[in-house]
């Protein structure tokens, strides 16, 4: 997948030609970055009773101005995502989502160049809320429940829960949403998850899901 909007105003070039590893920005009319992907182990998703649903490569084009001329930089990102059938209101059903998105960082001299950055735990949400529609139809209305600290790829983060209704299957469930944000070897993680929020163990579950994302680092 593609798209293409405006990403910055304006990079000083003197900023870019000072760092040797975005001197292609200055000389060239064209960069790509390419994320690892991230995943969840093997062993987290047994422990949660997850199942793997797809993985996909993802790539951005994003443009901006260097010293007043267009350059491009174009982005690869990985999407994995793994689901859950739980009995909900009577019915078996894929009731429970899980995402990892990793995108490269871009930093030039300590400035992280990529708009998930900058983003809150509530825009990541809204950005990508179609990666955990699944049977949900919805996810609209986020009420902020609370904030709790955990440890991801040896990095202390905060994790967001969110209270939302959705419909699935023609009834209203109530849900939960979870999510995080963290860069590890030179990208950009964000983890979401949602279950219905009347099932308690589903929460300790997207916290493992969390705990047991793997990622190698980007180029």
């Amino acid at each position: 997948m593609q798209r293409r909007r405006e990403f910055l105003a304006a990079v000083p070039v003197g900023l870019l030609a000072a760092s040797a590893g975005c001197l292609k920005l200055v000389t060239n009319d064209r960069a790509e970055y390419n994320a690892s992907e991230a995943s969840v182990s093997d062993a987290g998703l047994e422990e949660t009773e997850y199942q793997h649903s797809d993985t996909q490569e993802q790539t951005i084009e994003e443009s901006f101005e260097v010293g007043g001329v267009s350059r491009t930089v174009v982005a690869s990102n990985w999407i994995s995502t793994y689901k859950k059938d739980l009995q909900v209101q009577g019915q078996q059903q894929e009731a429970a989502r899980f995402a990892v998105v990793s995108t490269p960082a871009i930093k030039i001299l300590g400035r992280t160049f990529n708009p998930v950055n900058e983003m809150s735990h509530e825009e990541l949400l809204d950005r990508f809320r179609s990666q955990l529609s699944g049977q949900y139809e919805g996810l609209d209305q986020l009420e902020y429940v609370e904030s709790r600290d955990e440890v991801i790829l040896g990095n202390e983060v905060e994790v967001s829960t969110f209270q939302t209704e959705a419909s699935m299957e023609g009834q209203t469930v109530e849900l939960y949403v979870h999510v995080t944000t963290l860069t590890h070897e030179g990208d950009l993680i964000v983890a979401v998850g949602a279950h219905p929020a009347a099932l308690a163990q589903e929460r300790a579950n997207a916290y493992e899901l969390m705990r047991s994302i793997e990622h190698d680092g980007g180029d």
